[in-house]
């Protein structure tokens, strides 16, 4: 089964819809969860099931949905950023780390002491 990953920012929270489909046995099946990230805690609600015939039909209508949420200003995700929301604050921290040890090495050759 193929996923997509959509969020969209609300408030102090971020809102998520997950789409996964694909074929089981002689159906194509659309699963839509809708859910939210606030704070560390992430919850998804039951899936919305749709059944289809054709491969097409369901393509048309992931197309159709992807292409909503996109007007509706919500952002494709993968995976792991959505499981991981403190991503950002590892990369800010080293950062931070990197540049004060590029202003203490800088200090060290200047002769400059603390």
């Amino acid at each position: 089964m193929k996923e997509l990953y959509f969020t969209s920012p609300y408030r102090r929270s971020t809102r998520t819809i997950r789409l996964e489909y694909g074929q089981v046995k002689k159906v194509f099946i659309l699963r839509t969860f809708d859910g939210g990230i606030n704070g560390r805690r992430v919850s998804e609600g039951s899936p919305r099931e749709e059944v289809f015939e054709d491969e097409q039909e369901l393509l048309k209508k992931v197309h159709k949905t992807k292409k909503g949420l996109l007007e509706g200003r919500w952002i494709v995700k993968n995976k792991e950023s959505i499981s991981q929301p403190t991503f950002l604050r590892t990369e800010i921290k080293e950062d931070f780390v990197e540049q004060i040890d590029k202003e203490i090495e800088t200090n060290i050759r200047k002769g400059v002491r603390p």
